[in-house]
């Protein structure tokens, strides 16, 4: 499956030790140039990461045509670059960001987000963490969801 992550996934994934199952997972990983920036501005753990697969050639940065960034307010520069690269490339946009991901839906983009990567991991066998476990550390790391939104997600209702 060919995906392209914006920031907040990718920060999350990494900083619960995910990312590298997630991007194996999918297999074509790809992040736009302003989601590297943005995430190597901060020389972190998540930075730190992230270097390692593009290094290793596992993600892939690429940047969308000029002409293909939608012309969304309120969005962020890494959103509309994802949502224009998953549109040029026919990929899945991991967006978290209800305005992204609203926008990449009117483009006619397929979407999902951190915690459907943790779902997919989880009917994979990857996490080791109980729902529970996994819900405190998400908010641990800063990550916002509304438990019961969270938890339909996890047991597959949605």
């Amino acid at each position: 499956m060919k995906v392209v992550f914006n920031s907040s996934p990718v920060i999350a994934l990494a900083k619960l030790g995910y990312l590298k199952h997630a991007v194996r997972l999918f297999g074509e990983v790809f992040v736009p140039e302003a989601v590297v920036e943005e995430i190597n501005a901060k020389e972190d753990e998540v930075s730190s990461v992230l270097s390692k697969l593009l290094k290793s050639g596992e993600v892939k940065i690429a940047s969308p045509s000029r002409e293909a960034l939608p012309g969304y307010s309120g969005l962020h520069r890494g959103e509309l670059e994802a949502i224009a690269l998953a549109k040029e490339l026919g990929a899945f946009v991991i967006l978290d960001d209800l305005k992204a991901r609203k926008a990449a839906r009117l483009e006619g983009l397929s979407v999902i987000g951190t915690v459907a990567v943790l779902r997919l991991l989880k009917d994979a066998g990857l996490l080791k963490e109980t729902d529970d476990e996994l819900f405190n550390a998400l908010r641990s790391v800063g990550f916002r969801i509304r438990p019961e939104l969270f938890y339909r997600i996890m047991g597959g209702e949605l």
